[in-house]
């Protein structure tokens, strides 16, 4: 890849559609619009109707085209989007015209990483980007569009200044006086430490939840053949995607659904159930059950009887299910256990809401700012550990001035490596990689 390069791609998906979207960035992009108008003149910021062909003079299509000047646009170069007719013969047709104008096909990510690279976002608004085009649900949509916007980044860079002016007021007191820092000075950066290494902690502290919003959570279904466990997930999924039978060992393989809770998406798996069996498929099927249950989020212990017990071989959150009520009629509650009845969806609300309640859900504010990324995470507690090894330092009875500096440099080269300032090529290229090629 290289950035000085004229780069195409169509920002819309492959297909037949009203309309497709065609974006051009570069130095010569408009030199390039200019060789497919004819000449035409366009204003920046502006939607233009134009006759496009091709360098053979054939018609191509007759389209909106808009300019962006840089670095007024979204790479921060020249930028030229043209809006066609949504059919792949014409989309393919633009493409190779830019190509043998001087263009070449974008790579995935390409016009973010460039956005990046001019300075018109960081790296945590590039992977907000990334997130928002893959979100799965609009609480997830909203959440990372106010990162795009700023929020982490802001509390971020008010960390980094904040932290760095505590190095400052260290280092000015080594220039100043060559005299060992004073207990009141010493409690004073104390202080200034705490609130943030509070900071940093609270902030570390939304990881769980951000990685709950953007990336979901498992839940397994599990308990001996025929408790319903296949009822179950057809009655929460409103559809017959599970086999069910009075006939034990029915489900062998796991079947999954994903269901959104609470602008949550929840994925539900339905497992062999739990007996001794001499058949091969359906002991594997038992094996996969284990494994499902070693990766899940939350446990849904199944039974058909008071007086069986649930599943206890796990220290994962789980939510005991009496199922089949409808066949005993009246419950006995003894608020441990859930009841319901999976054929005729008698509390199956009470079972949601309590899914809900045990993964966390109901803790999710999309007017919170979160961290959603692994890198992040790692980042963060980087950040922390290195402040918390600054703490130590700072004792009545010593105080060693270029360790402290050091941890506290340590700290600000983490907020450095969320924010994009200093991570290497690898890392950058594993964010911009998971973008589709027109973004």
């Amino acid at each position: 890849m290289t950035p000085w390069d004229t780069i195409v791609a169509p920002t819309t998906p492959y297909g037949h559609s009203g309309v497709a979207n065609i974006r051009i960035s570069g130095s010569d992009a408009l030199n390039i619009l200019s060789k497919l108008s004819g000449g035409q003149v366009f204003s920046s910021r502006c939607v233009t109707l134009s006759s496009l062909k091709d360098l053979d003079e054939n018609f191509i299509d007759r389209c909106l085209v808009t300019l962006f000047r840089g670095p007024e646009s979204y790479t921060g170069e020249d930028v030229v989007e043209i809006s066609s007719h949504g059919n792949p013969a014409i989309v393919d047709a633009f493409v190779n015209a830019v190509c043998e104008c001087g263009g070449r096909i974008a790579e995935p990510g390409e016009f973010t990483r460039r956005a990046f690279i001019n300075g018109k976002i960081d790296l945590v608004q590039a992977e907000a980007v990334a997130a928002i085009i893959h979100s799965k649900s609009i609480e997830s949509s909203r959440s990372q569009q106010k990162i795009l916007g700023g929020s982490l980044s802001k509390i971020l860079t008010s960390l980094q200044t904040s932290i760095s002016n505590l190095l400052s007021r260290v280092e000015h007191q080594l220039d100043v006086s060559e005299e060992d820092v004073s207990i009141s000075e010493k409690k004073t950066l104390s202080s200034l430490l705490g609130e943030d290494i509070t900071t940093v902690k609270q902030l570390k502290g939304t990881y769980a939840l951000g990685r709950l919003l953007n990336y979901g959570a498992t839940a397994v279904i599990v308990g001996e053949t025929n408790v319903g466990k296949s009822t179950l997930l057809n009655c929460l999924s409103g559809s017959d995607r599970a086999i069910v039978s009075n006939i034990p060992g029915t489900t062998r393989d796991s079947i999954e659904v994903e269901l959104l809770l609470g602008g949550v998406p929840v994925l539900f798996i339905d497992t062999a159930g739990f007996r001794t069996t001499q058949d091969i498929i359906e002991k594997e099927g038992v094996n996969r059950t284990y494994r499902h249950i070693e990766a899940a989020d939350l446990i849904i212990s199944l039974t058909d009887n008071p007086g069986k017990k649930h599943f206890k071989k796990s220290d994962k959150p789980t939510i005991n299910v009496l199922n089949k009520q409808d066949l005993r009629g009246k419950k006995t509650n003894n608020g441990r256990v859930i009841h319901i009845s999976s054929k005729k969806g008698i509390g199956i609300g009470v079972l949601k809401n309590r899914i809900i309640k045990e993964l966390g859900i109901n803790n999710i504010s999309t007017e919170m700012t979160y961290l959603s990324t692994g890198r992040q995470y790692r980042a963060i507690k980087e950040c922390s550990a290195a402040l918390d090894r600054a703490n130590d330092i700072i004792t009545p009875s010593s105080f060693d001035v270029e360790l402290f500096s050091f941890e506290i440099r340590s700290s600000l080269d983490a907020i450095d490596a969320i924010l994009g300032k200093t991570s290497p090529d690898d890392i950058l290229n594993h964010v911009f990689a998971t973008m589709c090629v027109g973004k």
